[in-house]
């Protein structure tokens, strides 16, 4: 199984509350805040793309079909930059606050490869919600911010 977590704004509420899906296979069990809303499968010919037969997901899929779009974009990130410069990274992980740290091969000029991902990164990002990535360098303690949608 499983489980991603994010923050996401209900109509109902209003405010930003933690949402939790657990994935089994093809199965995903949907709960925001403390309020499990029920299940639901994906389906390309659904009109949000997922399917579910719970009344209270039903009336979210709207809004929460785009936040899942924003949160597959965002975890896509990586691959996408990894695509685009094989030989320059190396490694990605997520941190806790969420932002992304990229580790790239120590011959490479680090300030430069941070000014072209500046240049090019708005050609793969598929996202609104504001991020930070943070180069490092394998052997090699200076680090390069770049802000996305910031």
């Amino acid at each position: 199984m499983h489980t991603s977590t994010f923050t996401y704004t209900p109509n109902k509420v209003g405010e930003p509350m933690l949402i939790r899906i657990d994935q089994d296979d093809e199965i995903y069990n949907v709960t925001i805040g403390d309020t499990y809303l029920g299940t639901m499968v994906k389906d390309d010919n659904a009109e949000y793309g997922w399917q579910t037969e719970d009344q209270m997901l039903k009336d979210e899929l709207p809004d929460l079909s785009l936040a899942l779009k924003e949160q597959e974009a965002i975890y896509n990130l990586p691959f996408a930059l990894k695509d685009l410069y094989t030989e320059n990274i190396v490694d990605w992980d997520w941190s806790e606050d969420d932002s992304l740290n990229i580790i790239v091969h120590p011959d490479v000029d680090l300030q430069e490869f941070a000014n072209t991902i500046r240049d090019q990164v708005y050609d793969v990002v598929l996202f609104d919600k504001d991020l930070i990535i943070h180069l490092h360098q394998e052997g090699n303690n200076e680090v390069e911010e770049i802000h996305i949608n910031c």
